[in-house]
């Protein structure tokens, strides 16, 4: 008995180690299969922009064509179609969370044509194709990406317009705005519609004592008389104008003319002016450096919460 045991210990002994060499490779090979699985790139849910109005949600790239077609004229340059997709993707992504949130089809948040209406050109299809997924950072953030039509020349900076500073919103110059067709304008009032606007009777004194404000894009920061005081912003909302850089002539006591220059708020990328830019031979990458300085372009999938990196 004594063998015996000695003898079933040793078998014991030497099979053991066989055992173990068996299952290892089987170890490695399923550590090897789970490796893919880690190593994934890049795997992200599809973004669906919520329009209001619209009863589906429409695919990013979709929804960007419309708004491309909306914003910019059909003959403008194919580097500005491109530089409007990236700062109209930028802005819809930041404005919906990635699509959670519904977006208007207005200026509120940015004109849009629904499929059923829009011809897009060839050269805007092609610039959202060419820009696909592309948006801008600041820090690898989304950026603010606010846009307009027209400047006076220099673009509004976001401490002028709201009073918060953003370091890739600042003045800068837009020269070739002076092509736009709504760079000059003027609005006339009789001396009843302008009482009616303001919601009291104007006296001589009033005219007399007007006195305009700029800030640093010459739009106006403050308007004022001897009795009361606004906002150029809230002068343009309350007279219905282009813009906030205007002059007044009230020379004529019952016809008050009002002279603009530029259309919108001013800030971020001149739409004009990037046409400009492109038509000078800038590409989408100077256009947005120019209008976002301080940004980088990246795919938004680097930020999206719904895709796993590597």
């Amino acid at each position: 008995m004594r063998y015996l045991a000695i003898v079933i210990a040793c078998l014991f002994l030497f099979l053991l180690p066989l055992q173990l060499i068996k299952k290892l490779p089987q170890q490695q090979e399923h550590a090897q299969q789970e490796e893919p699985a880690i190593d994934t790139a890049l795997a992200c849910e599809p973004i669906f922009i919520n329009v209001e109005g619209l009863a589906e949600p429409l695919p990013l790239e979709d929804y960007i064509i419309g708004v491309v077609q909306a914003e910019m004229p059909s003959t403008f340059h194919l580097e500005a179609f491109k530089a409007q997709a990236i700062a109209a993707r930028t802005f819809a992504i930041k404005t919906t969370n990635f699509g959670k949130k519904a977006i208007k089809p207005t200026t509120a948040h940015q004109a849009f044509i629904s499929q059923s209406e829009r011809e897009p050109t060839p050269q805007i299809v092609q610039a959202i194709k060419d820009t696909e997924s592309q948006i801008l950072t600041y820090k690898d953030e989304l950026i603010t990406a606010m846009f307009f039509s027209t400047s006076n020349g220099l673009t509004e900076s976001a401490e002028g317009y709201s009073g918060n500073e953003i370091p890739y919103l600042v003045t800068t110059a837009s020269i070739g705005d002076t092509i736009s067709p709504k760079f000059n304008q003027s609005k006339s009032f009789t001396l009843k519609e302008w009482n009616d606007a303001f919601g009291f009777t104007w006296t001589a004194d009033h005219f007399k004592t007007l006195k305009l404000q700029p800030n640093e894009s010459q739009r106006i920061e403050t308007m004022k008389t001897a009795q009361h005081e606004w906002t150029g912003r809230e002068i343009r909302d309350i007279l219905g104008l282009p813009s906030t850089d205007f002059e007044i002539d009230a020379s004529n006591p019952n016809l008050i003319t009002v002279s603009t220059k530029g259309y919108g708020h001013g800030v971020g990328m001149s739409q004009y002016g990037a046409n400009a830019m492109a038509q000078e031979g800038k590409n989408v990458e100077e256009i947005l450096n120019h209008y976002y300085p301080k940004t980088e372009i990246k795919n938004f999938q680097s930020l999206h919460p719904g895709c796993l990196k590597s």
